[in-house]
């Protein structure tokens, strides 16, 4: 039955994870308890992958945890709490000495003796984290129904008493060592979360178990960032800082580039014409791409020209632009091929064509010219943002070609 559990919670959004954990039991097994501390500290994931929400729909188990893959949820949260039956002992005394020691309640001796101390000391087990100083009797083992020190185990193993009943903590301090309550000036963005014990205890009345259940209570201290003071402090920054002004402008920065024409018209059926795209600086490179950004069907009656936009900013069927994106060097002029693509199909002219209808709807409709515009996207080598320049190029379909492609192909049908 050993093993653990966690819960994670996001305060001021600051992570805080919370692991009740079980580990191996008998006082020789120092080094099997550190293993599972490993192994939960390593393996524990709060968040689960496409394949287990999978698992969980065909009502199968989660993801198996690989022992040797790193999973960084407990080491990357802000606060991490341990508590359960780590089930470390007292080493080198017998009973007797132990239950002396207990009665006399000189529990700085039996600290001395405590397993999970020596190894947190060795850095072999819960690394970088914290406990409050203990200064209540051990908490295994009891026998169920005896009320007092005088519950400990008096049976035929005599189970020496210990403290396996822990709760350690890291918050965002850097080291363990210090022992010391933090302060609110302590707390700070670079270190967000500071923890302090209000309470450490172990609740002696309870006689259900054989083991004293183990209380502790934490007072943390949470630097919060509010996003808009930081909003207008970043704003002033702009403002005034000349050195992070200067290095704003360099990435804003998109050298001068011409294109050749803002309207092209293709008249013919594998017509191309050369868009020529100019980088007019001396010593930088550009970098461009083309999108269409909507084709519309041109009407006699066509006042306000109506562009339909294009999934994922595609190109129609019966045009083709190559290259489509590319780097300019400094001083150098790019050939944007843009041609009349030949449609091997009638329904090919309609923009996802064979949409319903017969040849002669079909055939009416794709007399009619279209329209598309292009953007052409100019960055920097560097820059964050981009140039665009649009250029409008028109499909002129000759309207006697249509009819006789169409007849021909009825014909044949």
């Amino acid at each position: 039955d050993q093993g653990g559990v966690g819960l994670r919670l996001r305060v001021f959004d600051r992570l805080m994870c919370f692991a009740n954990c079980h580990f191996a039991a008998h006082l020789e097994a120092v080094n099997r308890r550190n293993a599972d501390f490993d192994h939960i500290f390593r393996s524990m994931v709060f968040s689960r992958s496409s394949s287990s929400v999978n698992n969980s729909h065909s009502n199968t188990s989660t993801d198996k945890v690989n022992p040797d893959e790193w999973r960084p949820d407990l080491a990357e949260s802000d606060m991490v709490v341990f508590s359960g039956d780590f089930n470390y002992r007292l080493f080198g005394i017998t009973y007797d000495e132990a239950r002396d020691l207990v009665s006399q309640r000189s529990f700085d001796w039996l600290r001395e003796k405590d397993q999970l101390k020596e190894e947190m000391k060795a850095g072999r087990v819960f690394q970088g984290m914290r406990e409050a100083l203990i200064t209540f009797p051990p908490t295994y083992k009891f026998e169920k129904g005896k009320p007092g020190l005088g519950g400990y185990d008096s049976g035929e193993k005599k189970r020496i008493p210990a403290w396996c009943d822990r709760v350690l903590y890291r918050d965002s301090r850097a080291s363990s060592s210090s022992t010391t309550s933090p302060v609110a000036k302590d707390v700070s963005l670079d270190c967000p979360v500071f923890a302090s014990i209000l309470q450490y205890d172990a609740c002696m009345d309870v006689t259900e178990s054989d083991h004293k259940p183990v209380r502790c209570k934490l007072n943390m201290d949470i630097a919060r960032a509010d996003k808009s003071v930081r909003r207008q402090e970043f704003g002033v920054i702009l403002e005034t800082n000349d050195e992070i002004r200067a290095s704003l402008e360099a990435l804003s920065f998109v050298p001068e580039t011409s294109v050749g024409t803002n309207r092209i018209t293709l008249h013919s059926q594998r017509e191309t014409f050369n868009l020529k795209v100019s980088n007019q600086s001396g010593t930088e490179p550009v970098f461009f791409e083309i999108l269409c950004e909507g084709q519309r069907t041109v009407k006699e009656d066509d006042r306000e020209p109506n562009y339909r936009p294009r999934g994922a900013r595609g190109f129609p069927r019966w045009i083709e632009v190559t290259p489509a994106a590319g780097m300019i060097g400094a001083d150098q002029v790019m050939d944007v091929s843009v041609k009349h693509e030949e449609p091997h199909r009638l329904e090919d002219l309609v923009d996802g064509g064979g949409g319903g209808g017969g040849a002669q709807g079909g055939c009416s409709e794709d007399m009619r010219d279209k329209e598309v515009v292009l953007c052409v996207a100019i960055r920097g080598s560097c820059s964050s943002r981009a140039k665009t320049h649009r250029v409008h190029v028109r499909q002129c379909f000759s309207g006697n070609s249509i009819r006789i492609q169409s007849r021909s192909k009825t014909k044949n049908q």
